[in-house]
């Protein structure tokens, strides 16, 4: 059969460059040698260099081991990585999950839309054995036979404590370095870790209902392929797992594996060093995650209401998962009249720059939240007796209002030190509370530092003035929501974190979240301390 649409899928930020010194913005490229394993870690090296395999420093992860390193030929596609697998001698990887994504699973083909761009991707672990955490993971196009579509691995490696990031090219494999250079000042934020931006798995959509993936909530439509399409045939597809299986056994332990390795490596006798790389997971974002009402786009027809993600108004899984505050809040929940009016009124579609469906995403109301794994960062630190639970609890009520991009609770960066005990949260405490204290803004009824003493300066009931803070806030914004003019505005928010949220290379794919007819460049918006929508402060 002729190429499918779904084998002329694009994805450019996953396909990163390995030529051109980013730096010293180069034309000229460097050749990679066919058959070869390179280390290129973007931000650091110049141009890919062979990997000289009598060093300490090269990799010793099963993938790098097993396969690239074990005197065979270089697998090059998919299907011959898988069949390289299956047949290692004597440290054997038998167990194989597959778990498929696609932006556009939902949208059945049609003659029309073959081009149409659904971004279809696979992801393959592999494990020694059943209940362990896998020793190797790909991410890949469905087009298993090519050379040329992108194909990545990451395998974690015991020695070193983090996982490493393998990407295919040009007939020959690039190591693009380990968690640790996600967390390195020269190579922080380039090549993988554009996206995995503190090392760690990557699953934007996390929890139910796992929009875009596979899933208990939604499948990925067989009917979204091509009738012919040999996909539908391949085992990857057919025995396909889901995303709460994804989720459960593999996203979150993963997530959990490498931020216990962190804090056991950078911690010096009894002092955990590097500290600010902690605390930025706790008062900035540094990643997201997108979470989405449980309602459907087929099912907003014959719906009476909407419910909305909590996460979008109060970061509930560190306020009331973490720290166990138990605020007076309900599901928030919209009229689906008031929702139905609000798609019309901005025009909202999704796209992929050349086909356009009018109406929101499979999953409505789809926003950025907290990320998981800042969000279990700040569970080990408390577990670790870092930072107290009330001044973990007093950092999260500056600007709780808007639980993420919020750069009041940024600000407070600059008070972190380089490293605190663990086992006595009360030196961190004083000596992080005692910076503050000392300083201008401490007296500035308007400043996130007087923000912050105000909370910290509460008595033994500061959990329920928090409690009644959060309910207060929230009861607030729902009085009003069914209201047209009072939800567009907080349509108008929504579309303003989704926004900031596709400035970010996480943002990979135009049919992710969707589009309305606000300008890009419109001014952002944020929650004032009375539950109504203003410009960014």
């Amino acid at each position: 059969m002729a190429d499918s649409g779904r084998t002329r899928q694009s994805f450019p930020s996953r396909q990163y460059s390995h030529g051109a010194a980013r730096e010293a913005r180069l034309e000229t490229t460097q050749a990679l040698e066919s058959g070869r394993t390179f280390r290129f870690v973007l931000g650091r090296d110049l141009v890919p260099q062979p990997i000289d395999l009598n060093t300490d420093d090269r990799p010793r992860d099963p993938f790098a081991t097993r396969v690239l390193f074990a005197g065979h030929a270089l697998p090059l596609s998919l299907r011959a990585l898988l069949a390289h697998l299956d047949g290692l001698d004597g440290n054997p990887l038998p167990i194989e999950r597959s778990f498929v994504v696609a932006d556009g699973g939902q949208i059945a083909w049609t003659s029309e839309t073959d081009d149409l761009q659904r971004n279809f991707r696979l992801v393959i672990t592999r494990h020694g054995a059943a209940g362990q955490n896998p020793d190797v993971m790909v991410s890949a196009s469905t087009n298993l036979d090519s050379t040329t579509a992108f194909l990545q691995v990451l395998s974690w490696d015991d020695d070193l404590g983090a996982f490493q990031f393998y990407d295919r090219r040009d007939d020959s494999w690039i190591w693009a370095g380990s968690s640790w250079d996600a967390l390195a000042p020269d190579s922080r934020g380039h090549g993988p870790f554009d996206s995995h931006v503190n090392g760690a798995l990557n699953m934007k959509e996390l929890k139910r209902p796992w929009v875009h993936w596979h899933s208990p909530a939604a499948r990925i439509l067989d009917s979204a392929l091509a009738p012919d399409d040999p996909l539908a045939a391949e085992p990857l597809w057919v025995n396909r797992s889901q995303a709460d299986e994804f989720e459960r056994a593999i996203a979150r332990p993963g997530i959990q594996r490498w931020t216990a390795a962190r804090i056991e490596r950078r911690t010096r006798e009894g002092r955990l060093t590097s500290l600010p790389e902690f605390m930025r997971q706790v008062l900035d974002t540094s990643t997201i995650n997108l979470a989405a009402s449980p309602l459907s786009r087929p099912a907003l027809a014959a719906a009476a209401t909407v419910a909305l993600p909590l996460t979008f108004f109060i970061n509930s899984d560190a306020l009331i998962d973490v720290l166990e505050l138990d605020p007076p809040v309900e599901i928030p929940k919209v009229s689906a009249d008031v929702y139905r009016d609000t798609l019309r009124r901005y025009n909202v579609g999704i796209t992929d720059g050349r086909f356009r469906f009018d109406g929101d995403t499979h999953f409505l109301f789809i926003v950025p939240e907290a990320a998981y794994e800042d969000v279990h960062v700040l569970q080990r630190l408390l577990e670790h007796g870092l930072l107290s639970r009330k001044l973990a609890a007093s950092l999260l009520m500056v600007d709780f209002r808007n639980p993420v991009f919020s750069p009041r609770r940024r600000a407070l960066m600059r008070y972190v030190p380089t490293d605190a005990p663990l086992g006595a949260p009360a030196a961190f405490d004083d000596a992080f509370i005692g910076a503050i204290r000392a300083t201008a803004d401490a007296g500035n009824g308007g400043a996130a530092e007087s923000e912050l003493l105000a909370n910290w300066d509460l008595s033994e009931t500061w959990p329920s003035v928090f409690e009644q803070r959060i309910g207060h806030f929230v009861a607030g914004v729902l009085s009003t929501i069914d209201q047209p003019d009072s939800f567009a505005r907080i349509f108008e928010l929504a579309e303003s974190r989704r926004r900031e949220f596709r400035k970010r290379p996480l943002a990979e794919f135009r049919l992710t979240t969707p589009v309305t007819n606000i300008p890009e460049d419109a001014p952002l918006l944020e929650f004032a301390d009375d539950g109504t929508v203003r410009q960014k402060q």
